[in-house]
């Protein structure tokens, strides 16, 4: 709709009144493509509208084509055309709203991977706590068992001390004698 040669030009059949811009803008790869696709838009249409040799075969519009435009055809498919002012601020922005949702989205990541490493180390504490409460009441546990053993232990090597051994037979005094040594013995070590 742009082009330098637009169609209003040619319809009110004024001249051209600004070639300067013309040849300033025609170095610029956006306008060359540009005046391509318009001569080449002109050059199907005089080929397609030609009354002698319009023919609905295409094999014979392809021969009308020159090796120039062929060329040209061909150099236009694989170029691609660089974008103009509003495209390329639109495609800025959608990028950084694109990088700025990525950035928010990884950071909202990384947040709760923080919180969850946070929690996942508090109940790692809170477990670390409680095993060492376990421990601890098990060594009291375990003492407070050792000297209720010591104290029935030392009940019963005090019957065994203090028994009566004048009314038993020679058998039974020789067992209370050896126990009675038993217990002498292990006091002493």
């Amino acid at each position: 709709m742009h082009t330098f040669c637009s169609r209003k030009w040619m319809l009110k059949k004024r001249p051209f009144t600004l070639m300067h811009c013309y040849i300033e803008f025609a170095k610029y790869p956006k306008w060359q493509t540009r005046e391509l696709e318009t001569s080449l838009k002109k050059q199907k249409k005089t080929i397609d509208g030609s009354p002698g040799t319009a023919t609905n075969d295409p094999s014979d519009a392809s021969s009308v084509r020159t090796d120039a435009t062929s060329i040209h055809t061909d150099a236009l498919e694989h170029e691609k055309r660089p974008d103009g002012v509003k495209k390329d601020k639109r495609g800025k922005a959608d990028e950084n709203a694109c990088k700025l949702s990525l950035e928010t989205v990884w950071a909202a990541k990384q947040e709760k991977d923080e919180i969850k490493e946070a929690a996942r180390n508090a109940r790692y504490a809170q477990q670390f706590e409680l095993r060492k409460e376990e421990i601890a009441l098990r060594k009291k546990e375990d003492v407070r068992n050792e000297r209720e053993d010591a104290r029935r232990q030392f009940e019963l090597d005090e019957r065994v001390m203090l028994i009566d051994t004048s009314g038993m037979t020679d058998v039974q005094k020789q067992f209370y004698q050896a126990k009675q040594n038993e217990i002498l013995a292990r006091g002493v070590e």
